[in-house]
């Protein structure tokens, strides 16, 4: 199934890590954790090269799940998922210190300007770069449109359900689907109309 991390401050690139597993987000334990491991948590987020893997010093226990711990990254590893770890668990660790916290060097905008494009034709684009959601309060609502063939565009709301909109919000980073909106909700899109009659089962990586 499909699995994503994010950093809970979404407004830069630091904060809590959290791993989205079986429809629900939750924590990371920090135990074996290692700079290298958090080198490609950052890589994986596309917040650039690491900074530090920071202390949180407060005591108490956690109230939401935690997924992952003793994540241990190798040489040999080049993503993060690749990275062995004990079996997921949703309470791999329960104390708050417990909990990892990062700082990557980069800073990544809640959603793109329309006139910088975030995913330029490259071997690197990764899947969470080449979808946007444009026009809500924050990067997770709004407007969704995709990146192909050098350009941003639409998709077109028919037969989009919430089966769609759950791959598009994962792909996002952002969780389980709320709603799935329609009638150009978020105002009228410009550029092409990439994508028309989608029909996801709900379990795809991406909408691509």
């Amino acid at each position: 199934e499909f699995v994503a991390l994010r950093l809970e401050n979404k407004n830069s690139c630091s904060g809590r890590l959290q791993v989205f597993y079986n429809g629900t987000w939750g924590s990371v334990c920090s135990n074996s954790m290692t700079f290298k491991t958090v080198s490609l948590a950052c890589k994986e987020l596309g917040c650039g090269d690491a900074i530090s893997l920071d202390p949180f010093p407060i005591y108490g226990t956690l109230s939401g799940p935690a997924w992952l711990d003793h994540v241990e990254c190798g040489e040999r590893n080049s993503s993060f998922w690749q990275c062995p770890s004990n079996p997921w668990n949703p309470q791999s660790c329960t104390d708050l210190r417990d909990e990892t916290y990062i700082t990557c060097q980069g800073k990544r905008p809640e959603s793109a300007p329309a006139l910088v494009p975030t995913c330029p034709n490259s071997t690197s684009c990764t899947d969470r770069e080449k979808i946007r959601a444009v026009g809500g309060e924050s990067g997770c609502s709004g407007r969704v449109e995709v990146w192909h063939r050098g350009s941003w565009g639409t998709v077109c709301d028919y037969s989009w359900d919430m089966l769609d909109a759950a791959v598009a919000c994962r792909q996002l980073g952002c969780g389980p689907a709320v709603f799935a909106l329609g009638k150009a909700a978020f105002g009228k899109g410009t550029g092409p109309i990439w994508l028309e009659q989608v029909e996801c089962r709900g379990t795809e990586p991406s909408l691509q």
